[in-house]
């Protein structure tokens, strides 16, 4: 069979028509594909441990508190006497937390200087009766667990704790008895951690400190006789912590 000349060019004109029309309804459709591509939804954030690491601080704050003394035998006291303190504080602070989740665990070692001081005396003695208290320094070791949510970390805390205070007697005497002791007791407390810029957080921590009661010759005119004392503490402290690992941001992608 002959092809004309003018089929030939019937059927070349129809492939060329059609070629350009299938390259027009690829060049519309493309910015919809890339639409499309641009919409796809981003992968989902990956929480990052805030709390997790070691960290270093500072704190300072005030304290008040009471020193009891009870002498069972009257060779000191009578009554009860009750020393009221109260003074500043000023330390630094170390320790870790592990965050599984809104969980966070860790511990704790802090040291302060302190100045709580106060005095207290037996009125019923013809000769005045009467004792000082002057803490100098606290030491506390504890475990700490808390909930995360955010920036914020709430947080309970117990322990030991430790304290070198300056006891001093006046019993039946016109100068003072010096009894500069050390005490170990048990501490209890709660806080709130903000995290700030970079691993940067501030706090503010109430902590209970008691010392049971221990025999002590406070005597004077009478060195064999002895008496109970107990102290308690009740610390208001601000601070800041510099984490050393861990992670400012709570979510990368």
């Amino acid at each position: 069979m002959t092809i004309s000349v003018a089929q030939s060019a019937r059927r070349w004109l129809a492939c060329v028509v059609a070629a350009a029309a299938a390259a027009t309804a690829l060049s519309l459709s493309s910015p919809a594909v890339a639409a499309d591509m641009l919409a796809q939804p981003r992968p989902p954030a990956v929480e990052t441990p805030l709390w997790t690491g070691f960290y270093l601080g500072v704190h300072g704050g005030g304290g008040w508190g009471s020193s009891r003394v009870v002498d069972p035998n009257f060779w000191v006291a009578y009554n009860p006497i009750t020393i009221k303190s109260s003074g500043a504080l000023a330390g630094a602070q170390m320790g870790a937390n592990w965050q599984f989740g809104s969980v966070v665990v860790g511990g704790e070692l802090d040291l302060s200087w302190a100045n709580i001081k106060g005095n207290g005396q037996d009125p019923t003695f013809i000769t005045p009766v009467g004792f000082t208290a002057d803490f100098r320094a606290l030491a506390t070791g504890t475990g700490r667990v808390g909930y995360a949510t955010g920036n914020f970390l709430g947080y309970a805390k117990a322990g030991l704790a430790w304290a070198n205070i300056d006891f001093k007697s006046f019993t039946l005497t016109a100068h003072p008895i010096d009894v500069d002791h050390q005490r170990t007791g048990v501490t209890a407390g709660a806080g709130l951690e903000m995290a700030l810029l970079g691993n940067l957080s501030a706090r503010l921590e109430y902590d209970f400190i008691y010392f049971g009661a221990t025999a002590m010759g406070l005597g004077g005119q009478f060195p064999n006789a002895s008496a109970n004392v107990d102290h308690q503490l009740h610390l208001l402290k601000a601070g800041l912590n510099w984490r050393f690992s861990g992670d400012y941001l709570l979510a990368r992608y």
